[in-house]
């Protein structure tokens, strides 16, 4: 029973491992598919330039085979054959099946020169569909054996044009027995994810036959094997071992017992049920021997440990509730000293618009209620994607990325949490607006930069947070983001380190206290999931933005127009609708080069 639930997770296992493979293969596609240096090869349409190419990065991966197809199902290049081209792609069903992927990729098994194949199928995007990147690897031996690896059973590899002609092309199986595997199966009778036994050469192997792959007349199945005297083995070592064992720890119990159950048993008892309260976070009790021995020392020992592990949970409860977590365990590891250090931070300020109006007839009480339940549910958000609550200003907080913890990708963990703060604000908004309360906006501005962090303040009063000009800056996109009607602004530092994600250019601007100009911009959405219509949306505009800053003002007014038919509800196209309109009637002197300069917060 035992080894058919393991050759059962086996089986889930192995279906894991090969669609764990397919995935890894879609990746490696993908990579090729977005790979600049090999758009630009496809680019020049010379076939022995894009073989090389394909030739590279399938050594790079350690593809066994790679393919180059256009979009109608012609071989442009193909590693395998090198001199064969302009030839039918011979497997059309991958292609329609990648057609039909709303993703459009496919992956499946074929045979190409009557050997098996895993193969991949992801579409080349320049930035639409115009041909096909198809990625195979062997399925041999090695294969088998690195999935035995993982799934600890014998694996073999049979195909089939029918149920009585079996064919082993890969297997972990000595050689001997893998040739009478098919013999063997073609006399059982058995079914898909059953377990039977198999006996081969007077040897038992509880076997499972899952299925790979079938379409038309032809079959691949895997049978997962182990055999059943090696799996009886540990079985009965661990019988005579914890035979042996009872035996021995029966005599040394009984004896020990006696021993030291007079003196010891009681007040060991009690110091245990007490530890076991601790363990449970309870620091309330005592516990109480009146021994003078070493156990009574121990039991003083263990109270005095109880009422500091008390005053340290106090401490840092409250801590936790002054600053968050992560600060809180900061200052409470180290010695506490005014003093900071320079390092990379990226900030995150964010205010709400129009919480005034919410406030006007409404007791301080309700306002102070409805204050906490937003801070706590954006709280939690920033606290979620690994940020720090720096500070509360009335309606607006304060977030770090990088201070006290860093991670890689702070600034992708700032654009998320931005993101989802956004998603938070409407699901309030929800909720206000069944309960006749005005709905309220939000403006976020996110800056990475170089900072001071540390303490600060005095020595009897410190906070622990950051300084520097690039804290002022996330304030001053924040207050940008009105002026431009969107949620949420982002520096050019931060974009340039959130590759995740699709950005929308804003402007070139110089905020108040500044006189570099920065480039803004507006995270629309992780990489893959904006869909192909707010793409070509965004290819539009940055096209406008481009006639806009080249003095083209008539082709950028006509862009913005199109623009603002097509999305009304945006309010970034009119706001470039009006700087241009006054640009055509009062143009800029020679020196104008589209930066917009704001000398406001």
């Amino acid at each position: 029973m035992q080894i058919d639930d393991a050759l059962e997770v086996t089986a889930g296992v192995f279906k894991r491992l090969i669609t764990e493979r397919n995935q890894r293969l879609l990746e490696a596609a993908r990579l090729l598919s977005s790979d600049f240096a090999f758009k630009s090869a496809y680019a020049t349409y010379d076939r022995n330039t894009i073989l090389s190419a394909l030739d590279n990065h399938r050594t790079r991966i350690q593809a066994d085979t790679m393919m180059l197809v256009s979009i109608d199902s012609i071989v442009l290049a193909d590693t395998f054959h090198p001199d064969i081209a302009a030839v039918p792609f011979p497997f059309p069903e991958l292609i329609k099946a990648a057609e039909s992927n709303e993703y459009g990729e496919a992956a499946s098994v074929i045979f190409i020169d009557k050997r098996p194949y895993q193969m991949v199928v992801v579409p080349l995007l320049i930035p639409v569909p115009d041909a096909w990147i198809c990625i195979g690897f062997l399925i041999d031996d090695l294969f088998a054996k690195n999935l035995q690896k993982l799934t600890q059973s014998h694996i073999s590899l049979l195909m089939a044009e029918s149920e009585d002609s079996w064919t082993i092309f890969a297997s972990t199986l000595p050689a001997d027995l893998r040739i009478q595997l098919p013999q063997r199966l073609q006399k059982k009778t058995w079914n898909i994810n059953e377990s039977m036994p198999l006996i081969i050469n007077d040897v038992e192997y509880i076997s499972l036959v899952t299925s790979l792959f079938e379409g038309g007349n032809f079959r691949m199945i895997a049978v997962l094997q182990r055999s059943l005297p090696e799996a009886l083995q540990p079985y009965m070592r661990l019988r005579f071992v914890l035979a042996g064992l009872f035996t021995i720890g029966l005599m040394l119990s009984v004896g020990g017992g006696i021993l030291i159950a007079r003196t010891v048993t009681k007040p060991v008892l009690t110091l245990a049920e007490g530890m076991s309260r601790v363990d449970d976070g309870d620091y309330t009790r005592f516990v109480t021997i009146k021994q003078k021995d070493e156990i009574g020392k121990l039991a003083d020992t263990f109270n005095k440990m109880i009422k500091g592990l008390a005053e340290r949970d106090r401490v840092r409860n409250l801590l936790g509730k002054v600053v968050s977590v992560a600060v809180a365990e900061e200052l409470l590891s180290k010695e506490i000293e005014l003093g900071g250090e320079e390092r990379e931070v990226t900030v995150l300020f964010s205010d709400l618009r129009n919480f005034t109006t919410l406030c006007e007839h409404r007791s301080p009480k309700d306002i102070l209620s409805l204050l906490n339940t937003y801070l706590t549910k954006v709280s939690a958000v920033v606290e979620l994607n690994g940020g720090v609550v720096d500070k509360y200003i009335g309606d607006a907080i304060m977030a770090l990325y990088g201070a006290p913890l860093r991670h890689n990708d702070d600034a992708e963990r700032a654009i998320n949490t931005a993101m989802n703060m956004c998603h938070a604000l409407d699901e309030l908004n929800s909720d206000f607006e069944q309960r006749g309360l005005p709905r309220l906006d939000m403006g976020i501005g996110i800056n990475t930069a170089l900072v001071v962090v540390g303490n600060m303040g005095s020595q009897t009063r410190l906070n622990y947070t950051v300084i520097g000009d690039g804290v002022n800056l996330a304030s001053r996109l924040e207050g940008l983001s009105k002026k431009y009607g969107v949620s949420i602004i982002v520096s050019e530092s931060t974009q340039a380190m959130s590759t995740g994600f699709i950005f929308r250019e804003l402007d070139k601007v110089i905020v108040k206290g500044k006189t570099t100009p920065i480039v803004i911009y507006q995270p629309i959405g992780k990489s893959g999931s904006i869909s192909l219509a707010i793409l070509d949306e965004l290819n539009a505009y940055h096209e406008g933005l481009k006639y806009y800053r080249n003095r083209q003002w008539d082709m950028a007014m006509s862009r913005f127009l199109e623009l603002k038919t097509r999305n009304p509800n945006c309010y970034l196209y009119q706001f470039y609708i009006n700087l241009t309109a006054d640009l055509l009637h009062n143009p800029p002197d020679m020196e104008w080069d589209g930066t917009s300069i704001f000398y406001e917060k």
